[in-house]
């Protein structure tokens, strides 16, 4: 058995391991979260976007698990599909922190659009340029990759990129006028997530170019992984704060900086509510 062969039936199968791993710890964590905080929830398009976001991982990792004990190949559309949910709901509350504004809006529009058309393409491209093998392990061995999924990757950086640039500025706004704890965590979570995922990102670029073609992929399952946990994350603080604010337990504390009120306008951008007492903690444009 070969060295590549070696570390495709060890190194991969444990990524996957650690990546299903970090899933259900996560869930045990945040799990008492979800429980108080959306679960009471009627049915709407945020609590599906939550769940989609939370649970879908499950599904592609135990297949791409599955994969490697079975003579199929990966299947990568789920987790190309799961990265995009989850890039659309942070930039769902980018669209919110901003507070509805319409220049913001039609940036993000156009972000997604030159982001995620383009990836669909990128995937199709690379699933079309794999070819596999029959290994003397179970499942079946890369043979080759095409290196042309590093452009998705890059576009994706690119776009986590000015999802930052966008919360960075709002915060320095925001940050001068108020240091509610909420919007504090809110701004250094997004930040912080941010650097998670363009390490991980970067990595992705440089793995295809310079490691053997079974780890052209490699990472992928890694990074739809933590795109999930860390939105979900971030989701859990809007819908608790979102609770908080609607329930009026704190509302006169909540009138002091307009961004306290972004739990409640990113429901209300999800799920497409008109109630005005959404609206009455800050300033909209």
């Amino acid at each position: 058995m070969g060295l590549d062969a070696i570390f495709e039936a060890r190194l991969i199968p444990s990524t996957l391991c650690a990546c299903l791993t970090i899933l259900v710890y996560d869930l045990l964590c945040t799990l008492d979260q979800e429980i108080l905080y959306v679960w009471p929830r009627p049915w709407s398009m945020s609590t599906a976007l939550f769940l989609l976001n939370r649970y879908s991982p499950f599904v592609d990792t135990l297949l791409s698990f599955s994969d490697k004990f079975t003579r199929m190949p990966p299947e990568v559309w789920l987790s190309v599909l799961g990265i995009m949910l989850s890039e659309g709901i942070l930039m769902l509350r980018t669209y919110a922190i901003w507070e509805r504004k319409r220049s913001v809006l039609y940036f993000l529009c156009g972000l997604a659009l030159c982001s995620f058309v383009p990836i669909v393409v990128i995937v199709q491209l690379e699933a079309a340029s794999l070819h596999y093998i029959q290994s003397d392990v179970l499942g079946c061995t890369l043979s080759h990759a095409g290196h042309v999924i590093i452009f998705g990757y890059m576009i994706l950086m690119i776009s986590e990129t000015a999802i930052a640039v966008l919360t960075a500025i709002k915060a320095y706004r925001d940050l001068r006028r108020s240091r509610v704890p909420w919007v504090l965590k809110l701004y250094q979570d997004g930040m912080l997530f941010y650097v998670y995922l363009s390490i991980l990102s970067t990595a992705n670029v440089l793995v295809p170019i310079f490691a053997p073609a079974i780890f052209a992929n490699w990472l992928g399952t890694l990074q739809r992984v933590l795109h999930s946990v860390l939105c979900s994350r971030v989701l859990l603080l809007i819908l608790r704060q979102r609770r908080i604010v609607t329930s009026g337990t704190t509302r006169a504390h909540a009138v002091t900086t307009d961004s306290d009120a972004s739990g409640a306008v990113f429901s209300s951008v999800v799920d497409g509510g008109t109630d005005g007492s959404l609206f009455t903690y800050g300033r909209y444009e």
